[in-house]
């Protein structure tokens, strides 16, 4: 076996073995094992792996073969390739990433030309572009669910961090790199679209309102009129406090859905993105609104002089202690 032959069988033993990151080992090609046929040289099949995107191989056998002559036998470019693993640095993916390219199954590495996003291309450009073309993509990375308070990353509008926006894009760019669009095919812009129609974070959807249920209310006013007076309430009272506690649960659901809304991001409004919130409660005046409390605040109006003409010194905390807790564990 000549020494080209018995390199070509080295790289298919070492490529059926060689496990990246959990994947499965990598099996060339019939179209890459008849180039490498056609090889005449170890040389130029040497080139040809370091083509195919395979420069991890090559790394290996010159570890397994020590001794070969590689002054002789390697090109300068190929021994750099060899032993420092050079070669186009994929955003998100490895050189030889099988991807689906325009109908067919090859590497990443193999395909000819720049189309594909390499390192560096996640902030070149972009970091020279005008404040407003920036906050653009900010609104976007925003209502993507990639940035923003929603998601705990912090951003100035405006302006492109490396460590901020840059990284979005590098996912972004990854993301399209591995389902084969590169910049023919606007590639980060279908992934940012798809992020789009599917937040990455969606902002918190309250429960769908249910109301209380009656009975266990009506069992806890009259836990009440017996602890404080001694009777159970008149049927007035009782709806009197349960429409009272009923309404209050709306009003509270209602506030909540308010508070909880989440605004759309605009390049307008990146300033002040995310503080509407308190503002709004500023603004209208809002307050927390306790059912529990409210109906305790109820009852004492509605008893008062009956109270006093009993002489029952209510405690109010611990009374709305006792209906809090009776109401709070009912079911709903």
């Amino acid at each position: 076996m000549t020494d080209l032959e018995q390199y070509i069988e080295d790289i298919k033993r070492i490529l059926a073995t060689k496990v990246q990151s959990g994947e499965n080992p990598i099996v060339p090609t019939q179209d890459q094992l008849d180039e490498l046929a056609k090889a005449e040289t170890r040389s130029e099949a040497i080139g040809l792996v370091n083509d195919f995107g395979w420069q991890f191989a090559n790394e290996t056998w010159q570890l397994d073969n020590p001794s070969e002559d590689v002054n002789t036998d390697f090109s300068a470019e190929d021994l750099r390739n060899i032993m420092w693993n050079q070669g186009p640095s994929f955003i998100g993916v490895e050189s030889y990433q099988p991807i689906t390219y325009k109908g067919e199954v090859t590497e990443i590495g193999r395909v000819t030309g720049n189309n594909f996003y390499l390192d560096g291309d996640q902030n070149f450009h972009f970091e020279g572009l005008m404040p407003d073309k920036i906050m653009e993509l900010q609104a976007d990375f925003i209502n993507a669910g990639l940035l923003g308070p929603a998601v705990g990353i912090a951003f100035r509008p405006g302006v492109w961090q490396r460590d901020v926006e840059g990284k979005i894009m590098a996912r972004l760019m990854g993301d399209a790199n591995a389902s084969g669009l590169g910049k023919a095919e606007t590639g980060w812009e279908n992934k940012l679209q798809i992020y789009l129609d599917n937040p990455v974070s969606m902002p918190s959807q309250p429960d769908p309102y249910l109301p209380p249920d009656y009975a266990a209310i009506s069992s806890s006013i009259n836990n009440l009129f017996e602890q404080e007076l001694g009777r159970k309430p008149q049927p007035y009272e009782l709806k009197l406090l349960a429409d009272s506690y009923d309404s209050d649960t709306v009003k509270e659901y209602n506030q909540e859905i308010k508070l909880k809304g989440q605004e759309k991001a605009t390049p307008e409004n990146l300033a002040t993105y995310g503080n509407h919130i308190q503002e709004m409660i500023v603004d209208e005046g809002l307050t927390e609104i306790s059912p529990s409390a409210r109906l305790v605040e109820t009852f004492d109006r509605i008893t008062e002089q009956e109270k006093e003409r009993l002489g029952v010194n209510a405690d109010i905390q611990a009374t709305n202690r006792t209906i809090l807790n009776s109401i709070t564990s009912a079911p709903w």
